[in-house]
């Protein structure tokens, strides 16, 4: 059996690729590009995945990557892209492209990333197409699986906040950054993935998916900063994310997409999780931001002794 990845060079993808090779399983990818990712693609090619050369942007190439497969799990979003591949092209066309030739190839089970609190009248586009895509994906009669995880730990928590900080001694934090928000960690949202393209146990289900505790960007940032003893948070008001926003769309829609997001009411978007039910069903230890956080400036202490410093 062939399970076709889209979006293995990510976080996700990748972790779920790896994974199901090492348990024996056939897979294939589907790569944009592979000469700008020679790391990730060479790692999974030595694990012994197939390489499909292609995009969402591209039909054709779904056709290829879609034939032969048996299992698809679709993990690719495009929230920071523009051009070609800006979120309308890939988020919503690209992925309905991709239930069309997964439907023409004949294939038994499609496996979809979604987002946390996707719904049809979300205040920012992207939410809203992961819900659109839901509804085709629902009504083409695959058997699905959709995971609604969190935002990732390794993007929002330190990517955008404890990164920058470590690195450059300051983190942004738009407005007060008192909303507390849930986020997951990727190697937790993994296993749903390797369960839902394994077995019967999710199919026909839209599961919510997030991490133990809900935190402010604000809280995040004194983690790093307690952790590390160095850095603080620089604290602009929403209105600047709101004019950024307005004057970078036409220049770049990804990053406007950000300071879209930034410049969203605390009131108007609910970003919390109540891990109660999930764990109730699925016992498991998840990954605290503290212990993630943790984790982090450990890294980046070793890599300063590493650098003499």
């Amino acid at each position: 059996m062939t399970i076709l990845i889209v979006g293995a060079t990510g976080l996700l993808g990748r972790a779920t690729a790896l994974a199901l090779l090492k348990d024996g399983q056939r897979v294939r990818v589907l790569v944009r590009e592979p000469a700008r990712q020679p790391q990730q693609v060479s790692a999974l090619q030595q694990a012994g995945a197939e390489l499909v050369a292609g995009d969402l942007t591209d039909p054709a190439s779904l056709e290829r990557a879609c034939t032969g497969a048996l299992r698809i799990f679709a993990c690719a979003h495009s929230f920071l892209g523009r051009g070609r591949y800006t979120s309308a092209q890939v988020d919503h066309v690209g992925h309905s492209a991709l239930i069309a030739a997964a439907l023409s190839a004949g294939v038994h089970r499609f496996v979809y990333t979604s987002a946390l609190g996707a719904r049809e009248n979300h205040p920012i586009d992207f939410f809203r197409t992961k819900h659109e895509i839901e509804e085709g994906l629902r009504d083409s009669h695959i058997p699905y699986t959709i995971l609604r995880p969190s935002s990732f730990m390794e993007q929002h928590v330190h990517a955008f906040i404890g990164k920058p900080l470590l690195d450059k001694g300051f983190a942004v934090i738009f407005g007060p950054g008192r909303k507390r928000r849930n986020f997951v960690s990727v190697r937790d949202v993994a296993p749903f993935a390797l369960t839902a393209l394994r077995d019967d146990t999710l199919l026909g289900r839209t599961l919510d998916i997030g991490g133990p505790d809900n935190v402010s960007n604000r809280d995040v940032a004194a983690m790093y900063a307690l952790r590390s003893r160095q850095g603080r948070a620089i604290h602009l008001p929403l209105g600047v994310a709101h004019v950024g926003g307005t004057l970078l769309r036409p220049l770049h829609e990804g990053v406007a997409r950000l300071f879209d997001v930034a410049a969203v009411p605390d009131d108007e978007w609910d970003e919390t999780f109540d891990p109660r039910a999930l764990l109730a069903e699925f016992p498991r230890e998840m990954t605290t931001v503290e212990r993630f956080v943790d984790e982090r400036v450990r890294d980046w202490r070793r890599s300063r002794v590493g650098r003499g410093r």
